[in-house]
């Protein structure tokens, strides 16, 4: 495929991607019109700083994943992949995300399975967090939290257990070999997985807060919110990413969110605040990808290849690469020297 092609196909798919994202906003804008007329606004402006800050922390926990495999990236350019591929969330389907990121990150030489690899692990990883969070701090919701959430404590043991490198890192090369792909050079470590769950924590943490400012906006007392908000939001959230199929999670989340939310709100009121914390974050997410979008164009005016990012000249895990540089190495050397 050359390399016009490709940048035509990169355009297609972002556009189709930020048309997702905005009718994700327009199909519940009766409800967030009706929302913001009685929230206070002070707490949307909050919402929407926290939100900015919540999504810089996501990337770093993508970031650390891929860098964990041997492929660290720059800030801003794992920015312009990462801000824009976020939007494939929004598409059906719960692999648009890693589609993008593949092809956006072709310019620096990361091989399909590491992109792959780093998706798998980042769901994993936000799943088994979250649901940790919640099993934590959901109980601070009342009498009979611990009868709603029980299940959470049986899992959350199973799924860290699947995290642990000894465990990981042989099934990931099984799976690889299993559909005929090359095994990782460099498979997770322990350091680069703690690394990437403390990150993760913070995005928990940001997108509790989140919910939390929006939650006391509507009148919910300050104190009795906040853990229901972190712990619920994160369940909601993990739970919605279960939800294969489902573009982010669409209503899976918003009705885990609601429930956990009624324990200080009534129902109405939280569906509310669900509501609004899902669209909090999709103009967050709108607002990224565009800027990440408009960056990358400017930097592909003014590549002469128009391609907006330079190759390294040596990438970690490709033979090929390795291969290449030595045949380039031997034909240097057999040219004729000039008098």
């Amino acid at each position: 495929m050359s390399t016009r092609t490709r940048v035509w196909l990169r355009r297609a798919l972002v556009a189709a991607l930020v048309g997702f994202g905005i009718w994700a906003v327009a199909a519940n804008w009766s409800e967030v019109a009706a929302a913001l007329r009685q929230l206070s606004p002070w707490a949307v402006v909050a919402a929407l700083a926290v939100g900015f800050a919540t999504t810089a922390a996501a990337l770093s926990v993508w970031r650390a994943l891929l860098s964990d495999l041997g492929y660290p990236l720059p800030l801003a350019a794992a920015a312009r992949i990462f801000y824009v591929s976020q939007l494939g969330k929004y598409v059906p389907g719960s692999v648009w995300s890693i589609v993008t990121q593949i092809e956006l990150s072709r310019a620096y030489r990361i091989p399909k399975r590491a992109n792959v690899t780093v998706g798998l692990l980042a769901i994993a990883m936000a799943v088994t967090t979250g649901l940790g969070l919640g099993a934590l701090l959901l109980p601070f919701a009342g009498a009979g939290a611990e009868r709603r959430y029980w299940w959470i404590a049986l899992i959350v043991p199973v799924l860290a257990a699947g995290l642990h490198p000894r465990v990981l890192g042989p099934a990931l090369n099984r799976a690889l070999r299993m559909v005929r792909r090359e095994p990782l050079s460099r498979t997770p470590s322990g350091r680069g997985l703690l690394r990437a769950a403390a990150l993760q924590g913070l995005v928990w943490l940001g997108l509790g807060l989140q919910a939390w400012l929006l939650l006391v906006g509507l009148g919910a007392p300050a104190g009795p919110a906040l853990p229901v908000a972190i712990g619920g939001y994160a369940l909601a959230y993990s739970l919605g990413q279960l939800a294969v199929g489902l573009p982010a999670g669409a209503g899976v989340r918003e009705a885990a969110l609601t429930l956990a939310l009624s324990a200080v709100v009534a129902p109405p009121t939280a569906l509310v605040a669900a509501l609004l914390a899902r669209a909090v974050m999709t103009v967050v997410d709108l607002a990224l990808a565009a800027l990440a979008g408009a960056t990358t164009r400017r930097r592909q005016n003014g590549a002469p290849n128009g391609d907006p990012d330079r190759r390294p000249d040596r990438a970690p895990d490709s033979g090929a690469a390795r291969g290449q540089d030595r045949r380039d190495h031997e034909v240097r050397d057999a040219e004729p020297r000039r008098s």
